[in-house]
């Protein structure tokens, strides 16, 4: 099929990202296909514009228990036998879409890591940018990430115990959502991401996908 650049700005792939596509399968692909591979290799979900960003930061030690990318959540090795647990997420285009229940599942999107990880969550923080709140867009998504940001911690029964909110318009009708969980676990009883042996049991567990999702 003859896709136009108009399609492909919807879908957020550059041209030169579908060409590597067709380059991939030896042909064009379908109209499906092409929202799959806009969907994954979207930021949200490929980190494809900060990840080589987020490479400069140091990650090498002997106190890191966990290599980017190789668990599900960050560890470091905090002394007598225990490891601190966190992970960081953000939820911008779910929260833009649906507030409340995107910014609700991008807290426990990061809780649900910590937890993967064999951790008790102690802690969640928040990092949040919005547009001015004199436009009532912005209130409302200002309103609905807060709402669902405090609901989820509340209902867990893990606090937010710090955060920070900037305005500016840039942001307007495009928030910016960041999510951090903190947990603590017995260094020799941290859980790994490996899936091991085939015929391992697995369970899908949730509620159905929301406006906020994919």
């Amino acid at each position: 099929m003859t896709v136009t650049q108009e399609t492909l700005d919807e879908i957020a792939l550059t041209r030169a990202e579908y060409d590597m596509i067709v380059d991939r399968l030896d042909r064009e692909p379908n109209t499906v296909e092409l929202g799959m591979f806009g969907a994954l290799w979207s930021e949200h979900c490929g980190y494809k514009h900060s990840r080589p960003l987020l490479g400069l930061f140091p990650s090498r030690s002997p106190r890191v228990l966990s290599r980017p990318g190789e668990e599900n959540a960050g560890a470091v090795d905090i002394g007598d036998g225990w490891a601190v647990v966190f992970k960081v997420e953000s939820h911008n285009h779910p929260s833009a879409v649906e507030p409340f229940q995107g910014a609700a599942t991008g807290v426990g999107g990061i809780v649900r890591d910590i937890l993967a990880m064999g951790a008790r969550p102690i802690a969640l923080l928040n990092s949040l940018r919005f547009g001015p709140l004199t436009d009532p867009q912005n209130r409302h998504l200002f309103n609905g990430v807060i709402g669902g940001i405090s609901w989820y911690g509340n209902c867990i029964g893990v606090p937010d115990v710090a955060g920070e909110i900037c305005f500016d318009p840039s942001y307007s009708q495009n928030p910016l959502v960041n999510a951090m969980c903190v947990g603590l676990v017995r260094k020799d009883q941290m859980a790994t991401a490996a899936a091991g042996k085939p015929g391992n049991i697995l369970l899908l567990v949730g509620a159905d996908t929301g406006r906020d999702g994919i």
